[in-house]
């Protein structure tokens, strides 16, 4: 039923999702666990969104975005909606550095974006938690 080019592909996209769910967890997870100083310093990084929000409460939601789409993409649930909001996130810290000329990092957060494009149209793949489920 399922040929080997499409277990390499599939086996492919499993890859690529717990590789990004582990750089985002790594990422986000000390700063959660941080408190609100480690919060403050993420939520002033991206504080020329301006949302009304303070930058405690900013960093903490970007944090939270991060840190359950890093989920998301381990399990496969609301997998879609995750890259979506991950994509615009990675291009707010595209725009960040880009604003501060950082290149570096502008050129790594603008790639890391153009994954979670890529991933918003292909999909988990087969491998993932959802789709298992839904077949049973």
């Amino acid at each position: 039923m399922f040929g080997s080019q499409e277990r390499k592909i599939n086996a492919g996209l499993l890859i690529m999702r717990l590789g990004l769910a582990a750089a985002l967890l790594v990422h986000s997870l000390p700063k959660l666990i941080g408190g609100a100083s480690a919060w403050k310093g993420m939520g002033t990084m991206l504080s020329f969104i301006n949302v009304g929000l303070p930058p405690t409460m900013l960093g903490l939601t970007i944090l939270l975005v991060e840190a359950s789409g890093a989920v998301s993409l381990i399990f496969g649930y609301f997998f879609r909606i995750a890259c979506i909001v991950l994509f615009i996130l990675f291009g707010l810290y595209f725009f960040n550095y880009f604003s501060i000329n950082y290149k570096t990092l502008m050129l790594w957060s603008i790639g890391i974006a153009s994954v979670f494009l890529g991933l918003i149209f292909v999909g988990p793949g087969r491998y993932a938690l959802a789709v298992r489920l839904e077949k049973k």
